[in-house]
């Protein structure tokens, strides 16, 4: 949390952590769409007037290591959204740490100032494959799948490009409806230059929530994104 902060306004708030993929494989065109989706992002939040007194917006960037890009926060007409850079390699397991830590420390912010929330979206985009350890995998996996058990945040996986998918499936906070079938399921997007609209999906699933009072996932176009089906038997 920002040093001092005060809460913006009394409404109910819904924080999502976006953690982005910097890895040397993003550079180029990649990362251009990416930084450009970002503006739209906040050009769309603002158009809405219950987003942008509602949702929080943090971003994690991750390559060797990981980094809060932009603290969790309302986004509004000042708000200068990150210029993202690449280098180095896919610590995967570094960003959605980082990530989990930063929802972890925002609900905390809320509870001190008796702020209502819903409950947080966490949205990781990746393009490669990770250079974590199976061991570092393995344990982030379960980490996942606790804290979601636990109702701690609702988990996106996207994949594009060469993402292991079967990987990005396993991460994924299974049901148990889902582990008993062992399947599991993440998002394959179709291209580079589908990440506004991925962003768009995630506003959309957080709106839908805010106006259920339950965790809702908007419907994607299929031109967007398709849900990839794992059998985590094999």
């Amino acid at each position: 949390m920002v040093q001092g902060e005060t809460p913006r306004n009394k409404d109910q708030k819904c924080p999502v952590v976006l953690v982005l993929d910097t890895s040397g494989s993003m550079d180029g065109e990649p990362m251009n769409e990416l930084n450009a989706a970002l503006q739209k992002f906040k050009d769309e939040v603002l158009m809405e007037s219950t987003l942008s007194n509602r949702l929080e917006v943090g971003i994690v960037c991750f390559d060797d290591d990981s980094r809060v890009e932009r603290p969790i926060d309302l986004i509004s007409t000042e708000t200068v959204m990150p210029t993202l850079s690449v280098g180095g390699t896919t610590n995967v397991v570094s960003g959605m740490r980082n990530a989990m830590q930063l929802i972890e420390d925002r609900k905390a912010f809320y509870r001190a100032n008796n702020e209502p929330f819903y409950r947080p979206f966490i949205c990781l985009i990746t393009d490669g494959e990770p250079t974590n350890t199976p061991e570092e995998i393995e344990s982030l996996d379960l980490e996942i799948q606790q804290m979601s058990d636990n109702k701690k945040f609702i988990f996106i996986p996207f994949g594009v490009g060469q993402a292991n998918m079967t990987l990005l499936a396993k991460l994924a906070a299974q049901t148990a409806d889902q582990r008993l079938k062992e399947k599991a399921i993440a998002w394959q997007m179709k291209d580079f230059k589908s990440f506004a609209s991925v962003f768009a999906f995630v506003s959309a699933s957080i709106s839908a929530a805010m106006a259920a009072g339950t965790p809702q996932v908007a419907q994607m176009d299929p031109n967007v994104a398709q849900a990839v089906t794992i059998d985590l038997s094999n």
